[in-house]
């Protein structure tokens, strides 16, 4: 059983950030799902990717319920979105706290591998009656790249200023990120990257770092005569400076 207590709104901007970032192949049932793992830092991970976009935000974890085990589970963007709605803050709410309990079961599949089901318990503390609660059910989805993308995000956050190349962008990729800025409030920051995982670190404030991957455009290739000719059409096409004086 996992059972730690968080803040109601880092803990719905971590939601809201990151379910942004999963699958919309809804056979992908690792790609849908968002994954929350407690670290030893008393910190909830909450991560989600699309293979594309990667979306990662931290929750500190209150001091004085830190003492359970470590442990990982996830949920649907569903039940994020329901959570996100459920436990909605009113103006007055500025210190909420949310706790959340999590226990398995495990299930037999005739003929097939058993699989692991938590049960997500969330409550609102402080209020009478016990509270707004919310109960749902769901199998446990184990992203077995998590580490290596938690890597790569960290190397690169280490990592000195690199020089954008050129470089084309899919907006539906881009867009995945407005989340992360408009829950936290604050601008986002992106920088190029030079390993082979993703060609942008997108930061914003201390609570969510992501990843966008985007197509180099290769100079050797037949991609350089339409990068040029594109270039050259631009040049020719808008005012220069010396023929606006003239």
């Amino acid at each position: 059983m996992l059972q730690f207590t968080v803040d109601l709104h880092t803990f719905r901007s971590a939601l809201a950030s990151t379910k942004t970032h999963v699958s919309n192949d809804k056979d992908d049932l690792v790609g849908r799902s968002i994954d929350c793992t407690i670290r030893p830092n008393r910190e909830l991970l909450v991560t989600a990717t699309n293979g594309l976009t990667v979306g990662v935000a931290r929750v500190p974890i209150e001091e004085e319920s830190f003492y359970v085990e470590l442990g990982q589970f996830s949920m649907t963007p569903e039940t994020a979105g329901t959570i996100i709605d459920m436990f909605a803050p009113g103006k007055e709410d500025w210190n909420v706290q949310l706790e959340v309990i999590v226990t398995f079961t495990t299930e037999q599949q005739p003929g097939e591998e058993d699989i692991t089901v938590s049960t997500i318990k969330v409550r609102r503390l402080g209020q009478l009656f016990g509270g707004d609660q919310l109960t749902v059910t769901t199998p446990v989805q184990t992203n077995k790249d998590l580490t290596r993308i938690w890597a790569s995000l960290g190397r690169a956050a280490q990592r000195n200023r690199a020089m954008l190349p050129p470089t084309r962008f899919d907006l539906k990729r881009i867009t995945a990120f407005r989340a992360a800025q408009t829950t936290y409030g604050e601008p986002l920051t992106v920088c190029a990257l030079t390993n082979g995982f993703g060609s942008l670190l997108v930061l914003c404030g201390h609570y969510f770092i992501g990843m966008l991957r985007a197509d180099r455009v290769e100079l050797e290739d037949q991609d350089k005569d339409n990068y040029d000719g594109i270039k050259e059409h631009w040049a020719k096409e808008l005012p220069s400076l010396f023929a606006a004086v003239s």
